[in-house]
């Protein structure tokens, strides 16, 4: 009797979970609602937001057939003092359709990957359209990633009109940020719904999928309805309002304004952590982490990476609007990692990511910079992607710098496990020249690394897509600006460099501003013309390289120093004679050949250097910028030793092969 009542209760229970199942119900709110937000927006950014382009989406989500199905309506508003006769529209998922798209210049779209959107049904103001597929930039009969509509009446400023989609795509193995992670149940979703373009200026901006770039595309309210399978659980942008349970599913509801993109992901085997970012006046910001079970170790270093984040950029740039930030770590098979959406980051780690290394932290930090420079700060980033990737990767620098010193340089055998060292030379991921020890890495050694490599390759100026290989798109977006902007500060100093980007920031957030706006704004608050900086830095493909040719006695207590500019760019620099007691220094403009300085001193002189505070990061030889009276042989003699033992290092390895 006593064994028969437990079973009995059991039983009573589990038919109650099961009619339960039936029923409709809503679980509670994962989040905590404040009276600071609507809609995931603090109230008192609402009114500086124009919301242009507004989309009520329902997903539902086959996991078997990897399929998703969705009904999408957008309303479009005419923010502009134009009128337009057509609506323009970005497929992005398209540009996995076959092997001759223009993405696929760069990606081998194999049938695994491929997809694109089925369109079932379109209507404009409720009459059926059809669309027109053509290439705005470059011609490829292939390429059906940007399409239009032409409405039967005009759009005059003010108006509005409304767009209906049904559709359904297949998703492909994860390839570039969209797709599903071989082995996992995890799914990404990113870029695969139509996005209406922007239309400014009386002219619609709407870029094809390029194999290098990102997107471009207005501001607007997401209400979103994700339908999945019971046990999987959803991130995405935005808040998560409601979870409705049906049955063997769950309809996620989630909603947020004043953004300009929408991306989700589901699994049913993720982890999942939230705390709550404070602010000085007590309201908070909601942090989310997805975790991958086997990262679980990681959740702290990554929620940290947020939080300092946080703090940085609400210190020195302006206010986070949104309730919410999620961050998703993706699986190794995922090609979805190290990715900004609106509120939502994605990043990855490897198996062995020591704590010295930092490079959880460098992602994700990276990253989160784009919520402010891409999310908030809208620039076009097909045409002027430095502008948003050469920011966040200057503060990305400034945030690790602050908060974690100096990193550990390291690198992988086989991608995989990692060293402490340097590695000068390696063949199949197997190091062949190589030192082993602690070196650190200083600020802007990644960007300098990756100049060198073709430090005339292309212009910061130049439009993004045009760029004609991906190391040159990487460079002059990435690396190249964020040298500039280093430059930048250490001439007008680091106090004045974030006050210039938080006044960027604040004057353009929830706008789209292009290189001339930032350029306008540094030259309106500081005193001096920089003209001649942006114009040797930003426009021109110039490399820099300055040298002291020789300091000599020309008279009683005056020295001459000859200066030489010997790479196309100028920089105008400081040239330092220093002496067994001072340091005399003078200002060259750069732009000559070369030039003879006198100095008079009555001291002993040491030698001479010019850029002594190496504010010209872009001169290639860092070697040649000084020069002693007295030669020292001793550092050179030390160089030489040690370049001599990685020599024979290779060729003791090459000398075992055979």
């Amino acid at each position: 009797m006593n064994k028969i009542i437990p079973l009995a209760l059991f039983i009573l229970f589990v038919g109650l979970l099961l009619l339960n199942e039936q029923t409709v119900q809503y679980s509670p709110k994962p989040i905590v609602l404040t009276d600071v937000y609507e809609n995931g927006f603090l109230k008192k950014e609402i009114s500086n937001v124009r919301n242009t382009a507004d989309y009520d989406i329902s997903i539902e989500l086959l996991t078997d057939s990897k399929y998703i199905i969705v009904s999408e309506d957008i309303t479009w508003i005419n923010r502009t003092e134009y009128s337009t006769n057509e609506i323009q529209f970005h497929l992005y998922a398209n540009g996995y359709k076959s092997n001759k798209t223009l993405f696929a210049q760069q990606f081998n779209v194999t049938p695994e990957y491929k997809t694109e959107l089925e369109i079932e049904k379109l209507l404009v103001d409720d009459k059926e359209k059809e669309l027109i597929y053509f290439q705005p930039e470059v011609e490829n009969p292939h390429d059906s990633t940007v399409s239009k509509v032409i409405l039967s009446k005009t759009i005059e400023p003010g108006d509005s009109v409304k767009i209906h989609f049904d559709y359904k795509m297949k998703i492909p193995r994860s390839i570039k940020r969209l797709g599903y992670a071989a082995g996992r149940n995890f799914f990404f979703i990113s870029q695969w719904f139509p996005k209406v373009g922007v239309f400014e200026e009386g002219r619609w901006v709407c870029s094809q999928y390029h194999p290098y770039t990102n997107f471009y595309s207005d501001f607007g309210e997401y209400t979103v309805k994700i339908k999945v399978p019971k046990e999987y659980v959803v991130a995405a942008t935005g808040i998560q309002h409601d979870k409705l349970e049906e049955g063997e599913s769950s309809i996620y509801l989630f909603k947020q304004t004043g953004v300009h993109d929408f991306a989700w992901c589901a699994s049913d085997e993720i982890l999942s952590r939230q705390e709550i970012y404070t602010r000085n006046d007590g309201t908070g910001i909601l942090i989310q982490a997805y975790v991958q079970p086997e990262r679980e170790k990681f959740f702290e270093r990554y929620i940290n990476a947020v939080k300092n984040s946080l703090e940085f950029f609400e210190r020195n740039i302006g206010v986070y609007p949104y309730q919410t930030i999620t961050l998703v770590d993706v699986p190794r098979t995922s090609a979805s990692g190290g990715m900004e959406y609106p509120t939502l980051l994605t990043t990855h780690a490897d198996l062995f990511s020591p704590d010295e290394a930092k490079d959880i932290e460098m992602v994700t930090v990276h990253e989160f910079a784009h919520q402010y420079f891409y999310g908030m700060v809208a620039n076009n980033e097909v045409y002027e992607a430095w502008l948003d990737e050469g920011i966040a990767t200057y503060l990305t620098e400034k945030i690790m710098q602050e908060y974690y010193g100096e990193r550990n340089i390291s690198f992988r055998i086989a991608k995989y496990f990692p060293i402490y060292g340097l590695n000068l030379l390696s063949y199949n991921e197997i190091p062949l020249i190589y030192t082993l020890g602690i070196f650190k890495d200083k600020e802007g050694s990644q960007a300098l690394a990756a100049f060198y490599r073709s430090p005339s390759l292309g212009a910061i100026a130049d439009t993004s897509y045009q760029l004609p290989n991906l190391l040159s798109y990487v460079i002059n977006s990435y690396y190249k600006p964020q040298l500039m902007l280093m430059s930048l500060e250490r001439y007008v100093g680091y106090d004045k460099m974030m006050n210039i980007l938080s006044r960027f920031f604040e004057k353009y957030k929830y706008r789209h501003p292009k290189s001339k706006d930032f350029i306008r704004l540094v030259e309106n608050n500081t005193e001096e013309d920089l003209s001649w900086f942006f114009d040797n830095v930003f426009e021109k493909q110039y490399y820099f390289d300055y040298r002291v040719n020789y300091v000599q006695q020309v008279g009683d207590n005056e020295y001459e120093v000859f200066v030489e500019r010997l790479g196309g760019g100028s920089f105008k620099s400081d040239v330092a004679l220093y002496t067994e007691n001072d340091t005399l220094v003078q200002t060259w403009d750069g732009i000559e050949r070369w030039k003879k300085l006198i100095f008079k001193t009555a001291d002993e002189v040491i030698g001479a250097e010019i850029d002594p505070d190496r504010q010209n990061v872009f001169d290639i030889n860092y070697s040649n910028n000084s020069y002693t009276v007295e030669s020292r042989y001793w550092a050179s003699l030390s160089l030489a030793i040690r370049v001599f033992f990685w020599i024979q290092s290779a060729l003791l390895l090459f000398g075992s092969i055979g």
